[in-house]
């Protein structure tokens, strides 16, 4: 696993139907350092995808105490076990703060590659 910085942007690359797609996240706040939400967005393919994955408001204590980055490994881990970018068209998608990780490539937007 890369760990990536306390940026609030991010670059994955997540799995498509015919093959993987990069998607900007980008972390929300509700109040000062306090994460809620993650956005999901893509520009390659079929368009524009965008999407969110937020927290319950009982969950924000918990997703602003774990961090940026395990709030955003949190919701990509949902993401591909869900398939949530491909239901785009269903709106925002409530977080599981009991999936496990995803442990892959997270880059900071805006990072050249190592």
């Amino acid at each position: 696993m890369i760990h990536a910085t306390d940026k609030t942007s991010f670059l994955c690359t997540l799995p498509g139907a015919a093959k993987d797609m990069a998607y900007s996240i980008t972390v929300g706040f509700v109040r000062d350092g306090e994460p809620n939400c993650v956005q999901f967005t893509s520009f390659v393919g079929e368009g524009r995808r965008s999407f969110r994955v937020l927290a319950n408001a009982t969950d924000l204590a918990s997703a602003a105490r774990g961090g940026i980055e395990s709030l955003c490994r949190l919701a990509i881990a949902q993401v591909i076990r869900d398939s949530l970018h491909a239901k785009t068209a269903q709106g925002d998608h409530t977080l599981d703060m009991h999936v496990q990780p995803w442990q892959g490539d997270l880059k900071p937007a805006g990072s050249r590659g190592e």
